[in-house]
């Protein structure tokens, strides 16, 4: 769900603006169950004291207003034991009398002098209709626009959706907008997103430099893993799921995928060239050696995954995104493993033999 608010002291002005910031938006794609947000009325007993009749009279507003609010709303005047447990008693107009405007009318209010005179003599009784509440944020009053996103991304939704309203929106002078809801928490984690993703590809590089004692075997490795995210972006683009936080997750999990399944190959084909195998005998045989464990292991996030990519139940919108990008990039991961990535090896790895214990060193570039 996506929030405009707008902030300002005029009630009126603020939901006329929010008014036009709704036709505006009813017209931009992925916009759905646009409306105000808590804006409902009720009928309410409106009293305003005339404060010429007050003065005639010689009573001040605070007086009048006191016996309004013990009169309606009630007001404790003192407590009256029961054995060993207190009781408030409170003075009130009864039910019946409060709902009828002629009897709120006939409440006598004392005078200074002793007197008393009906309410109705000294301030106007209508009945209008009224706000249910008045909604206040950072110390200022507020309404709110809202809508929810559907079929498309939501960063492009509301990206859209601001330069509309920037656009065709004058906002009152004293008034200002601003735009809250699920967009700020996707904005937030995108922000730590952008921050992991770096942090994580050089902890898997580290690991798989520890595991594999080459660098050109790792960086092999990372060098495939955009093709087997392939498969992960065509699949979010046939279904029509759009680009989410979740999805982003699943990317990162599949990274992790490429990255076992890229060992097993290449630590293959590195024992073969460490017994003075030729390269491309080594990385075939490798290959070969390591198909039934790389398609063990994709069978096994695939089929394990598949029933979550194709829910459609409760949870599904934040589960499905992340399934689906690991059951789409396992098709892919199983061929990048075993062709994509041999070929990307052979160009990074170092043309002689490889002597037991020795490291492998990039080849060297001609002059």
């Amino acid at each position: 769900k996506v929030v405009l608010k707008i902030y300002g002291p005029e009630l009126e002005k603020m939901r006329i603006t929010l008014e036009q910031a709704k036709s505006a938006l009813k017209n931009v794609p992925g916009i759905i169950d646009l409306d105000l947000y808590r804006e409902s009325r009720v009928p309410q007993l409106q009293i305003r004291l005339d404060r010429d009749a007050l003065a005639r009279e010689g009573i001040t507003v605070d007086s009048a207003q006191d016996t309004l609010e013990t009169s309606l709303a009630g007001r404790v005047l003192t407590e009256l034991w029961q054995a060993e447990r207190p009781v408030p008693v409170r003075v009130i107009v009864s039910r019946h009398e409060s709902g009828d405007i002629e009897q709120i009318g006939r409440l006598m209010v004392p005078t200074p002098a002793g007197g008393r005179i009906p309410l109705r003599e000294i301030a106007a009784l209508t009945i209008e209709s009224g706000r249910t509440s008045i909604e206040r944020e950072a110390n200022s009053r507020f309404l709110a626009l809202k809508f929810n996103v559907e079929g498309r991304d939501l960063g492009s939704v509301v990206h859209d959706a601001m330069g509309v309203v920037a656009k065709n929106l004058i906002v009152p002078d004293g008034h200002f907008l601003q735009w809250g809801g699920e967009f700020e928490n996707q904005q937030r984690a995108m922000g730590r997103l952008a921050v992991v993703v770096p942090i994580a590809v050089l902890i898997v590089f580290g690991l798989l430099y520890t595991a594999l004692q080459s660098a050109a075997r790792a960086l092999a490795i990372l060098l495939s893993t955009p093709f087997a995210m392939a498969g992960g972006v065509c699949v979010l683009l046939l279904s029509g799921i759009p680009l989410s936080v979740s999805a982003a997750i699943g990317f990162i999990a599949l990274l992790g995928q490429v990255s076992l399944m890229g060992l097993l190959v290449l630590s293959a084909a590195g024992e073969r060239r460490r017994t003075g195998m030729p390269l491309r005998e080594a990385i075939l045989e490798g290959a070969t050696d390591r198909l039934r464990p790389v398609l063990m292991a994709s069978m096994l996030a695939l089929l394990g995954l598949l029933p979550m990519a194709v829910s459609t139940g409760i949870g599904s919108e934040t589960q499905q995104p992340f399934a689906v990008v690991i059951v789409g990039g396992m098709f892919t991961t199983f061929f990048v493993a075993m062709f994509v990535l041999p070929v990307i090896y052979s160009y990074l790895a170092p043309k002689r033999l490889i002597e037991p214990g020795e490291e492998e060193t990039f080849p060297e570039t001609p002059a």
